[in-house]
């Protein structure tokens, strides 16, 4: 059982040291709001699930119109996820069409540390659990949600935002030291505020 404990807590810090050496690769000052002191403009980790607050309309293709200035929530899904300790992926996103709002929010209440790095390419999201704990398993998981601001307007309907946004290099840890790249089965879609 120590030697579960010491191996959990060389990968906790082998995780955490490689989750910022990207986001000092990737040399952006803007992250995620830091809840514990629940000021919109300071930057850190997010610890936990922050609830959004004001009520998500689904796009439907229909009937809802995405202008400019509106809020954007890209959720995250997984088909299915075994033993997973941490996650990361890049979400990419066309910049003359939206912005990263600088919040994202786990919803895993497992993966309590959460993270995001945005660059001129792509926004890297990552996330881990930490301590000795058992990876997250489910079916059907909403993994996270991210939030931008239409810049312009987008149209109606899923679509008209989804041409603007994708989600690409899921790569996973397990709790038994996996590392697994590539992974399929991760998906996106899109509701505004």
């Amino acid at each position: 059982m120590k030697n579960k404990k010491s191996i959990t807590i060389i990968v906790s810090c082998v995780l955490c040291a490689a989750f910022a050496t990207l986001a000092i690769l990737f040399q952006s000052s803007r992250m995620v709001p830091n809840i514990e002191n629940d000021d919109p403009e300071s930057s850190g980790i997010v610890h936990g699930i922050y609830d959004i607050g004001e009520a998500q309309v689904p796009l439907d293709g229909l009937s809802k119109q995405v202008s400019a200035g509106d809020i954007v929530v890209v959720n995250v899904f997984a088909d299915r996820m075994e033993d997973v300790y941490g996650y990361q992926f890049n979400i990419n996103y066309d910049r003359e069409y939206i912005e990263y709002s600088n919040r994202l929010y786990s919803d895993i209440g497992e993966i309590i540390t959460i993270f995001a790095t945005d660059n001129e390419q792509r926004l890297l999201v990552g996330a881990t659990m930490i301590g000795d704990a058992k990876g997250h398993s489910g079916e059907e998981v909403s993994v996270c949600r991210v939030e931008f601001v239409a810049l312009a307007d987008l149209g109606s309907g899923t679509n008209s935002v989804l041409e603007h946004i994708s989600i690409s290099g899921v790569n996973v840890v397990t709790d038994s030291l996996s590392y697994l790249e590539d992974i399929d089965g991760w998906t996106i879609n899109a509701s505004v505020q």
